[in-house]
């Protein structure tokens, strides 16, 4: 399989949008060149609506090519619109993922090589916090989960998923 491949990438500015002028950065401008990319998306880009776009789950918007020509076909009256960042995205890549999708994936053979369950760290920080008062259960929890990452089981939701957004960015150290 070929690897993607990158057209273009855009970042904007928080801007009034539309009659009603809400602040939005769906509009995007190219850039050439490198630019930084952060947890929280590219260097210069801004995000006015955090629930929809931004932050470390959302931070980067990418849009395959391919799927502007049918766009144009439905809306033929907004095909100037229908351009490398269009629809907002970052990055414009060409359509890997539907030459992957053409290969049939076995999404069994993925789920057994891609643990359901991961010591993520929100919850490593909480058995932590309550084993340092006495309180094993959250660790035994943890253990548990981990223990047979493979095998999905009911009650275990809370650790297939990321960190809720309260939980704030985290660092990690090693070494010294």
């Amino acid at each position: 399989m070929n690897a993607a491949r990158l057209y273009s990438v855009q970042v904007g500015r928080i801007a009034p949008l539309g009659p009603r002028a809400v602040p939005s950065a769906i509009i995007k401008s190219q850039i050439h060149g490198p630019v930084a990319v952060t947890s929280l998306g590219l260097v210069g880009d801004e995000q006015a609506d955090l629930t929809v776009h931004g932050g470390p789950e959302k931070a980067v918007y990418a849009y395959a090519a391919a799927h502007y020509p049918a766009w144009v076909a439905d809306h033929p009256q907004h095909a100037a619109l229908f351009v490398a960042g269009g629809v907002g995205e970052n990055l414009t890549i060409d359509g890997w993922v539907e030459r992957w999708l053409a290969l049939g994936p076995d999404a069994a053979a993925m789920d057994r090589v891609n643990p359901a369950y991961v010591p993520r760290n929100h919850l490593v920080e909480q058995a932590l916090a309550a084993g340092t008062e006495g309180d094993l259960e959250p660790l035994g929890r943890l253990l548990d989960a981990v223990t047979r990452p493979y095998e999905e089981r009911p009650g275990l939701e809370r650790y297939a998923v990321g960190a809720p957004d309260s939980f704030g960015s985290y660092q990690t150290f090693c070494g010294i």
